[in-house]
């Protein structure tokens, strides 16, 4: 904490026990909750008491979101509709302001220390004087025992250890002024943006980036806003988007997308876009240019400096050994040409390599190749308690939690067609054949190679050093697989043998085999070479052995969830135009955090029953264990309020029976944070589709504060189970999608987006050139076609056709529109869902041309956008358009 920052949270220390109530002005981002619930905490020294010999010295804190939708009843008092035994109860009920006045009042009297304090939270989005009504003159005492007499005839003691402290942001649009015999009540406090509030050296890189940011705004704001201080002041954004490490995730997901609102709305000017380009690319750059040493791995306590001829030798004959499986993984993981990522969800957690399934007391516990604690306790020879543990291996931690490798490997034992004939999960029983694990691992990792380089080569074909590599990876699998099949242990004569004889000749026949298997892997090149190594390909040639970042370092969605655990934000917004596979890419992002789960894993962890708490999706009901990640989905609309995601009554009808029946119960985020409370090991997602359709301030409500505040329980208008608190859980994630084209909507206000981080979904080519590449030359010839197709679209977007109110990132149509596996869908794709947009683009002016009279190539094309040319009766004229426009 700095000294600014202490002599600021002393001043208002002493003011608020003096006054009784402070209220804390300032922009968005100047901490100013922040700084209001530091100050409460000041108020814990007995100094401060009415009672300092009291032993009861605790702060009492609550908060109000004071949202447009509260109301003096939702605060301080008034009839209140509830639920009891199914019908509608209407009854007074005295809110969060008098509870918080009479608990206080109760203290004091009895000679209690306690001090209470209550924060109203965002006072400029509602009329405070009808807020609060009658209860006004409980604002600022000054130490004097007041008596207050309410409309109601009720009289309220307010007692001097009851403080309120008002937080108000005047640069909001749309904030409601507050009156000026209100403001008297209060000590005020204007709070300025000021990097010193964060950090006392002004070389730090906060403070460089701040002086950058702030330069920007200041040089780029509209004229109707410089020769103002306060709108020079209202635009600047806080030192709090400042604060902490990884501040260049922050600009970069927080900042730089509100710059970017700045110039789309007018506030700054056009000309800013470069500068603005220029900071992201510089956010981007000092993230690439962490020295990878410098990241902390996912792996630990793994099996280092493992050779070729280590791997042969070591503990391969000793029975149920898994030390020659720890050998090869723990080569895979040194190596480094894998990303930790990879090697998770190809490896150590693909059921392709292995996995073992086993009921326990009604519960169903699986495990592949490695099992962490829970799963090592239950899976267990026999499915007994007593039973030998099947995970008796070796540890290897994996992200700081520790997990056992797979027993029962008998080097005696020999697998042969069963190994590479089946390419689905491999259940294990006990034991197994010496070789089989081997065999699926290599098999995994040359096949994750092999995928990675594709992929990369798709996008980058001129890398000829790493098409030669996968040139090479292909063919050293291919032989390797060709070999391995041809490994057999010697057949037994059995004629005239005792069966103890011919099994234990068999046995040395199988472990010959196996030795025979692991000097084979010990042989392959590329899996004991290590990145820089110069290898020899069949030509001559010399090749630099290297991994394919794609950025393979892991891909986006490491990006998004690294950004969430690094900044400690667990809200994100994928924004873009339309078409950019925004829900899709967030459930893409799930199936990432769920190691690389299928379709049907995915749709098998999604929340299908909020009431069975211990079976809410198809996996518990399944019995297949506990998911690591669950999800749900909602999507918002303009009429989709706080009752139908908080809280609210539910109306019904009793079974075979015309009653209706009415309760108080959570809504989709209420249920999914009281599940996740309960199932603390599972990380939840709630997936919010159209997030800026609805007004985010009232359907939200209190919980905007939750947001930022996690764990710390918020009062609702209702209460559920004879409770009106609520809080939303560190394991509880939330990803929005918002098309940046909707207009017809309003943007997310600044103090929203300050919970939020923001990740940009844009058109990419790209996409469209490996889309269902493995289908060969026919797919890519389409593709080139689809290709050519969005860069004719594409150029309605440049600054001749474009409206200078809108900026191209926001409205460009996304690649979706261009992905399919047959000429004549592009066809219809264009007529029908191309075209009709671009139509609504024109008539909406975001883009515009002059015409001329042409039904060919591009220009016939604006003139089909115009409606110049009928969809119905010059359909000839429409294909003939459409194909100029892919040649």
């Amino acid at each position: 904490m700095t000294v600014k920052t202490k002599e600021l949270l002393s001043e208002m220390k002493e003011a608020l026990y003096q006054k009784k109530a402070v209220l804390l002005t300032g922009n968005t981002g100047v901490g100013k909750t922040y700084l209001a619930k530091k100050i409460s905490e000041q108020l814990v020294k007995s100094e401060y008491s009415c009672f300092p010999a009291s032993k009861d010295q605790d702060v009492k804190v609550e908060i109000i979101s004071c949202h447009n939708s509260v109301t003096y009843e939702d605060i301080v008092g008034g009839i209140t509709v509830g639920t009891e035994s199914g019908k509608m109860a209407f009854e007074y009920k005295d809110k969060i302001l008098l509870e918080t006045i009479i608990k206080a009042a109760a203290d004091y009297k009895v000679g209690k220390g306690t001090k209470y304090v209550l924060i109203m939270d965002d006072l400029q989005r509602n009329d405070v004087s009808t807020l609060i009504g009658d209860v006004v003159d409980a604002i600022g005492s000054e130490g004097e025992d007041i008596r207050l007499c309410l409309n109601s005839g009720r009289v309220v003691d307010i007692p001097p250890n009851f403080y309120i402290i008002g937080t108000y942001n005047s640069a909001e649009t749309g904030a409601i002024p507050l009156p000026s015999n209100l403001i008297r009540k209060f000590y005020v406090r204007e709070i300025l943006s000021d990097i010193e509030y964060i950090t006392e050296d002004l070389e730090t890189e906060n403070a460089v980036y701040y002086d950058q940011v702030r330069s920007l705004v200041l040089n780029y704001l509209d004229m109707q806003y410089q020769l103002s201080t306060y709108d020079q002041n209202r635009y600047f954004l806080g030192h709090g988007y400042f604060s902490g490490d990884n501040v260049s995730l922050k600009i970069r997901y927080q900042l730089i997308p509100i710059l970017k609102q700045y110039i789309s709305e007018g506030i700054l000017d056009s000309a800013a876009e470069e500068s603005v380009r220029l900071l992201e690319a510089a956010c981007i750059q000092k993230k690439t240019t962490v020295p990878k040493a410098l990241k902390k791995g996912s792996f630990s306590e793994y099996r280092h400096g493992v050779t070729s001829e280590r791997f042969v030798s070591e503990d391969s004959t000793r029975q149920c050994s898994s030390i020659p499986i720890e050998n090869l993984v723990g080569r895979i993981v040194e190596q480094k040409l894998l990303t930790d990522e990879q090697i998770k969800t190809a490896i150590l957690f693909n059921k392709k390599v292995c996995y073992r399934e086993m009921e326990v007391s009604g519960v169903t516990y699986q495990a592949m190749l490695v099992a962490n604690g829970i799963q090592h306790n239950k899976i267990r020879r026999s499915g007994k308690t007593d039973g030998r543990c099947l995970y008796n291996g070796g540890i290897i931690s994996v992200d700081d939690t520790e997990y056992y490798f797979t027993g029962g490997s008998h080097p005696k034992d020999y697998v042969k067609a069963a190994c590479w004939e089946n390419t689905g999960g491999y259940k294990l029983g006990e034991s197994f054949g010496g070789n089989l694990v081997l065999f699926r691992i290599v098999w995994q990792y040359y096949q994750s190679l092999i995928d990675g380089y594709s992929l990369y080569l798709n996008g980058n074909p001129a890398d000829i050093n790493k098409q030669k590599l996968f040139d090479y990876i292909k063919k050293e699998w291919n032989l390797f697989l060709s070999d391995f099949k041809k490994i057999e242990p010697k057949s037994v004569n059995k004629t005239g043998k005792a069966d103890k004889d011919w099994k234990q000749e068999e046995a040395v026949y199988n472990q010959e085999a196996n030795e025979t298997v692991r000097k084979r892997i010990a042989e392959l090149t590329i899996l004991w070479s290590t990145p820089g190594d110069t290898i020899i390909a069949e030509d001559g040639s010399e090749l630099i052995l290297e991994g394919v970042d794609n950025e393979m370092s892991d891909s986006i969605y490491k990006e998004y969830k690294e950004t969430m655990e690094l900044l400690g934000i667990k809200q994100m917004i994928l924004q873009g135009p339309p078409g950019t596979s925004k829900t899709y890419s967030a459930k893409a992002f799930l199936k990432y955090m769920a190691h690389n789960c299928t379709d049907e894993e995915l749709a098998d962890i999604q929340i299908a029953d909020y009431s069975d708490e211990d079976k809410y999706c198809a996996k518990l009901f399944k019995g297949k264990g506990e998911p690591e990640v669950a999800w749900d989905i909602v999507q918002f609309h303009p009429s989709y309020g706080y009752e139908d995601f908080i809280r609210g009554i539910k109306v019904s009808t009793k079974s075979e029976s015309d009653t209706i029946i009415y309760e108080t119960v959570n809504k989709v985020l209420g249920n999914i944070a009281e599940l996740a409370k309960k199932h603390r090991k599972t990380k939840f997602f709630l997936i919010i589709d159209e997030i800026n359709r609805a007004n985010l301030a009232t359907v939200f409500g209190e919980l905007i504060y939750g947001l930022e505040y996690r764990t710390e329980p918020v009062a609702t208008p209702y209460s559920v189970n004879n409770n009106n608190r609520i809080s939303i859980p560190d394991n509880l994630y939330i990803i929005g999608t918002m098309n940046t084209a909707d207009k017809s909507i309003g943007g997310i206000d600044y103090a929203i987006r300050r919970r939020f981080l923001f990740f940009e979904q844009l058109p990419d080519v790209k996409v469209i050139q490996k889309y269902k590449v493995e289908k060969g030359a026919e797919q890519l010839e389409l593709n080139a076609l689809a290709c050519k197709l969005f860069e004719n679209v594409e150029k309605l977007f440049e600054k001749e056709y474009l409206s200078p109110e809108y900026r191209k990132e926001d409205v460009q149509i996304g690649h979706t529109y261009f992905l399919v596996d047959s000429k004549e869908k592009l066809m219809k794709r264009f007529e029908y869902q191309i075209i009709p947009i671009l139509k609504e683009y024109y008539k909406d002016g975001i883009i515009s041309f002059n015409i001329r009279n042409a039904t060919d190539g591009f220009s016939g094309f604006l003139n089909c956008i115009a409606g110049k040319i009928t969809m119905t009766s010059q359909r000839e004229d429409i294909e003939k358009i459409f194909n100029d426009l892919i040649v």
